[in-house]
């Protein structure tokens, strides 16, 4: 657990994965949020004071990128943490990423994303340079962890592929029955089959792996 609070700002323009990394967030009583933003312009508007102990920007947005935002911030503030990230590693951005201070360069993954706020901005204790390294080489495992999830996919029921959609979508396990005409614990008993095929532990692994693997964005 964190120990001292923390305050931050995310400028994102994918809702659901901006909506789980504030609530995954905001479950330590020590964060507190700031601003919650759809892309970079919107941000840098409602900068005034520096308040923040870390900004978090996602890399590639609408309107004003999460680099020009970046550039923007770091116009007057050189000290204040930025955790950026994208879908995969990208190369060009890193080596332009690497000349600007104070910046962390991730994966849009919550659990990597918390870690580096819990390990390395209030603690110390995160490699980021280990984990920058092996971040490199994710091109690779990339096609490979894509190869494995589309043969997942390509396996899942057209049950199953409803129920993921309506679980990312927020509905509850009795709404989900009544869209199906199924009772909740027949609803429960697929989700668990569905987790437990996916390898994930609960419904909120299943949303979350929705939303970090774009499935919400997908033909399904």
């Amino acid at each position: 657990m964190l120990t001292n609070t923390v305050r931050f700002s995310i400028a994102d323009s994918d809702f659901y994965f901006k909506k789980i990394m504030i609530k995954m967030l905001l479950e330590n009583p020590f964060s507190m949020l700031l601003n919650d933003c759809n892309n970079g312009h919107e941000l840098i508007s409602r900068i005034y004071r520096r308040q923040e102990d870390v900004f978090m920007i996602e890399l590639f947005m609408p309107v004003l990128s999460g680099l020009e935002a970046i550039k923007f911030i770091r116009k007057n503030n050189t000290e204040t943490p930025i955790i950026t990230y994208s879908g995969t590693y990208q190369e060009d951005m890193a080596e332009i990423l690497e000349k600007i201070p104070n910046i962390y360069y991730c994966q849009k993954n919550s659990n990597i994303i918390k870690d580096i706020i819990k390990r390395q901005i209030t603690s110390q204790e995160f490699d980021y340079k280990a984990y920058s390294e092996s971040w490199k080489q994710q091109p690779l495992a990339v096609q490979e962890y894509m190869h494995r999830q589309k043969k997942s996919q390509e396996e899942l029921s057209s049950t199953e592929i409803q129920l993921m959609k309506f679980c990312y979508e927020g509905f509850s396990n009795k709404e989900i029955g009544e869209q199906l005409n199924l009772s909740p614990r027949t609803i429960d008993t697929y989700i668990n089959r569905l987790t437990e095929k996916l390898g994930l532990k609960t419904k909120l692994h299943l949303i979350r792996f929705c939303v970090e693997n774009g499935y919400y964005n997908s033909s399904m």
